[in-house]
């Protein structure tokens, strides 16, 4: 093996920051809370370090409010998504990836759901299609021969943005093409005796050579930052030298020729607003604590503290409910509020939800009085881009497929390209439901003579009403003498 250091992308290197960003916000308060002054500076700029200056930091961040905005708006397009209802069909060979596409038991569905999750966050993923090569090993120190012992299947591995760390495209045959790619691959390995998990990390390496045919080679990461680089090893389809690499980047449109993009995905913006968010309501906070009342003494005298001491048996004033103070006889005790205009932080704080709802975040719309028609605008801009994403997580799966297919001896390379597979994401994304006003509203219409019982059903139908109780509504309205508001029939 040859020694050689491993180099990132300067796009990777760009970008990683706002990547983990992202993946923080998704994962919640404990993790945002935890890496502390990466996402919530220390309020001083003078002293930051002394133990008063630590224990101001330490309450500040306790009482900082981190809203789950980006992962509820994770969950709800994913949920919009329906990919339970996935049309699938493959050839009785790879049936077998259906339920588990990658050797690990991941489902074709769920494999579907997690390139959503990454492509909403982080906007592109890879997945490599391999068959005896070294993304089917768990990442040990195995060569690809002895991988190709274990006889393995055709399988699919997934790889993170984070976890793609350099790539080039190169010129071939007049078109770009993907000719390099380096992937970090970490796994754990656990010692029985010491209970102790210590992380591996290895780089797996797929490329062109000079004459254009693929081959893998796998770099062992030391600490000192040097790999051991493996010699190539050659991977063939149907016993004939690939010419491309088997890897499919998924992403959340369509990738600009020649290069990985540099933008995140679509949940990078709630992720900021969330953490301008997060760190002013520490400022908030520290204002509220600064603005509670506080308890002035005055008329002491020589001797006066150790008699309070004595009357009271301990050495301060209390005050609530039940509190007792024997105070000597000059003393006064005068509690004091300060009071300061705090709508700036209410109006920031409302305007920032506010913001979230109107980038299709999920924030409490309804606290921003948002209008159905907004809401109706929102959700269609959602589902475009929901079928875009669809569009492209197909066509990612079904190459990832093709080329499982080519490797299982089902087609060859040179027609890859015109394999047909049946994976098709559903396209019923959800819509807004209609509310009460306006339903009100379209049977109002409809007692006036201004809309026939067919367009005040198909209206409804549209609001995301259920087509059958919007039916029965105007049946009862008819019977009723159009008299029937929504309120009547709830």
């Amino acid at each position: 093996m040859s020694s050689i250091r491993v180099t990132t992308h300067n796009d990777y290197s760009d970008t990683i920051t706002a990547v983990e960003q992202v993946r923080d916000c998704v994962e919640g308060s404990p993790t945002i809370k935890r890496e502390t002054y990466k996402y919530l500076p220390h309020p001083s700029s003078v002293n930051t370090t002394s133990p008063a200056a630590l224990k101001r930091y330490k309450k500040l961040i306790m009482d900082a409010e981190f809203d789950n905005d980006t992962d509820d708006t994770r969950r709800e397009l994913i949920g919009k998504m329906r990919l339970d209802d996935i049309t699938l069909e493959l050839p009785q060979k790879l049936d077998y990836l259906e339920h588990d596409c990658d050797g690990d038991g991941t489902t074709l569905k769920g494999l579907a759901e997690e390139l959503v999750s990454d492509v909403l966050q982080v906007k592109f993923k890879a997945l490599v299609s391999d068959f005896n090569g070294l993304s089917s090993t768990d990442a040990q120190n195995v060569s690809i021969a002895d991988a190709q012992l274990l006889d393995l299947r055709a399988n699919i591995k997934q790889y993170s943005r984070e976890n793609i760390v350099n790539w080039n495209f190169t010129r071939i045959n007049g078109a770009m093409k993907l000719s390099f790619i380096m992937l970090l691959e970490r796994s754990y390995q656990f010692n029985s005796e010491t209970f102790a998990s210590d992380e591996v990390q290895n780089y797996l390496i797929l490329a062109l050579d000079e004459n254009g045919h693929y081959y893998q080679q796998k770099m062992v990461f030391s600490d000192q930052g040097q790999g051991q680089l493996s010699e190539r090893d050659y991977v063939s389809g149907n016993s004939k030298p690939l010419t491309f690499l088997p890897v499919s980047i998924v992403a959340d449109e369509s990738l600009p020729v020649g290069k990985l993009p540099k933008a995140l995905g679509y949940l990078f913006n709630i992720s900021d607003k969330v953490l301008y968010r997060y760190r002013a309501t520490a400022v908030y906070k520290e204002c509220q604590n600064a603005l509670l009342p506080t308890t002035y003494t005055k008329g002491w005298k020589k001797g006066d503290f150790e008699d309070f001491e004595v009357i009271n048996k301990r050495s301060n004033i209390e005050s609530g409910p039940y509190a007792v103070n024997g105070l000597p006889r000059d003393v006064d005790v005068k509690t004091e509020s300060t009071q300061s205009d705090m709508d700036d932080f209410h109006w920031y704080i409302e305007q920032s939800k506010k913001q979230v709802s109107e980038m299709g975040g999920k924030s409490g719309a309804e606290a921003s009085n948002m209008t159905a028609q907004e809401a109706n605008m929102i959700a269609s801009a959602q589902n475009a881009f929901l079928d875009t994403i669809a569009t492209n997580i197909e066509r990612g799966v079904k190459r990832a497929i093709a080329y499982c297919a080519m490797f299982e001896g089902l087609v060859s390379a040179d027609d890859i390209h015109e394999y047909d597979i049946t994976f098709d994401l559903p396209r019923d994304f959800a819509t807004p439901k209609m509310d009460n006003e306006e339903v009100n509203t379209l049977i109002a219409l409809k007692n006036n003579g201004l809309r026939t019982t067919n367009q005040v059903i198909r209206q409804l139908a549209d609001g995301g009403r259920d087509i059958q109780d919007a039916e029965q509504t105007i049946l009862e309205l008819e019977s009723d003498g159009g008299t029937i508001s929504l309120q009547d029939n709830e």
